[in-house]
């Protein structure tokens, strides 16, 4: 079983450096998912955000070059009450079965 996990291991990191940015991107939001529902599980407000200058934010938090932000997290308390919620998709317009 060792050796299998370090031959697929193996096989993973030498894909080309797309597939593994994103697979790092899909860790990154499935980490940010757990990090919004845990905040809100101790009664603090989350919101994923995207802030447009990134290489700004990078410089300020002297984040080493072999690094990238994948995303932003805001946890706090909040002073107003959330703006109504858009509505909600469909079942049938969301999910698909066996095929598109």
């Amino acid at each position: 079983v060792r050796a299998g996990l370090l031959e697929g291991i193996r096989q993973h990191d030498e894909r080309p450096e797309r597939f593994q940015v994103e697979e790092a991107m899909r860790s990154c939001g499935i980490a940010a998912q757990t990090l919004m529902l845990a905040a809100q599980s101790m009664g603090y407000n989350t919101s994923p955000m995207d802030l447009g200058d990134v290489d700004a934010v990078a410089q300020i938090i002297n984040l080493p070059a072999d690094h990238v932000i994948a995303m932003y997290v805001a946890i706090g308390k909040g002073t107003d009450a959330p703006w109504p919620r858009g509505g909600q998709l469909a079942y049938e317009e969301v999910v698909k079965t066996d095929r598109f």
